[in-house]
């Protein structure tokens, strides 16, 4: 069997001292109604950056600066390992219109992130950045 990979942007989108947390749909296969930051896979060709601004704007309508790299991080799904980096960002439009794969979006303290249901590695980035 060939050793598979992905790579996955996501964006922690600092907007005063609130970041914004989107609820991935119920149709979702992966971790269905779980919070999450806006993000995704990039496609062949993309840079990273180029990636999240597109993701961020699919899911959610915004145009982001990227202010900078915060973190990586890998897990391994089913048989595939999946490599991700998290940017810092902040919005430069703040008409959210959410995208069919999420349900609803939230500004939050970061602090406030454990009241929601959130993949662990998710939480570490956004407590790490407090």
């Amino acid at each position: 069997m060939a050793n598979k990979f992905c790579i996955v942007v996501k964006a922690l989108i600092l907007n005063g001292n609130k970041i914004l947390i989107i609820r991935r749909g119920n149709a979702e296969e992966f971790r269905s109604g779980e919070w999450d930051l806006p993000g995704g896979k990039l496609s062949f060709g993309e840079s990273p950056i180029e990636s999240i601004q597109r993701e961020t704007f699919e899911e959610t309508g915004l145009d982001i600066e990227i202010i900078k790299p915060l973190d990586t991080w890998t897990f391994f799904r089913d048989e595939e390992q999946v490599i991700g980096i998290t940017f810092l960002a902040k919005p430069t439009s703040n008409n959210i219109s959410i995208g069919k794969e999420h349900t609803e979006y939230k500004w939050i303290h970061p602090e406030e992130i454990d009241k929601y249901p959130v993949h662990e590695g998710i939480k570490k980035v956004i407590k790490n950045f407090k």
